[in-house]
Formats: structure tokens, sequence, C-alpha cells
């Protein structure tokens, strides 16, 4: 299943960047793949249906997936984690929620993105502390995140 995960990049270079899109990921599981690709402000559904077409035809002729596989493409929901610095770029200035590697729970305001990180503006917590847990911040904090972007 690799190698058909590559040629679906290789097939969406061809088409993704005339559209200003970006892809974001790929889950191949068994006969269905699944393909989140994504735009700034946001993709359409006629983009999605585009990719899907494009897709379909290559698949189609390369017959490298079985003939009943399900391919369904689509945009990341807004609940799903963000997984490329293009998806960090289309929120900037938009609350988020960020969960660091150390599970460290972060609530704020995205800045900035760079190149290996992205500026956070944290929200004050006052108000939002758990039971048996004091935690005050009464003055906002910017802080830089280093983020592994895939």
């Amino acid at each position: 299943m690799v190698e058909i995960e590559q040629k679906i990049k290789t097939w969406l270079g061809e088409i993704l960047p005339s559209m200003d899109a970006f892809f974001v990921e790929l889950i191949a599981k068994g006969k269905r793949l699944e393909l989140y690709i994504d735009k700034v402000p946001s993709i359409t559904i006629d983009e999605l249906v585009r990719v899907s077409r494009h897709l379909e035809a290559q698949l189609d002729e390369e017959g490298s997936v079985p003939e009943d596989y399900t391919l369904n493409v689509s945009s990341p929901g807004m609940g799903n984690p963000l997984r490329v610095r293009e998806q960090y770029v289309k929120r900037i200035g938009r609350q988020l929620k960020i969960t660091t590697c150390s599970e460290e729970r972060l609530e704020g305001r995205l800045v900035k993105v760079l190149d290996h990180g992205i500026e956070f503006l944290l929200e004050p917590l006052e108000g939002k502390s758990k039971p048996g847990k004091k935690k005050k911040n009464t003055a906002e904090q910017s802080t830089s995140i280093e983020i592994q972007f895939e």
C-alpha cells in the first residue's frame, strides 16, 4: 500500500498546485483510501470533486487498487489536529487549543507561523483552573512553540 500512497502523492502534485491547494493526510485502510486536502481560505466542493475524479481516473488506469476500492476526498474537519504548516497559516489570528508533546494544554491565539514553529499568545487562565489546582495568569503571555511540520 506504500507504493500506491506514493503514486497518489505524485498525482496530487499534478493537480493541487493549479488550485493553490495543499495535501494534509492520506489514510489507507484495506480497500478504503481517505484523502484530506485543503486551501486558504477554504476548499470548495467542486475542487474536492475535481481532485477525486483526477485520482479515480489515475487509479483505474493504473489498476493498482482493487476494483471495489473506496476513495473519499475531503477537507479536514475543525476537530482534526493540524498536521501541516499551511493549516497553521490558515488559522493565524484564531483561537486554538494546543496540546504540547509533554501533554501540556494551552489555549490562546495563533499570532504567526515560523519556519519551525508558531508564535502563540496565551490567554489568561483565571477562572479556568481545575478543582484542586490554582493557576492564575493575569497578563497575556506570548510564547513560541516548536512544531515538526509533516
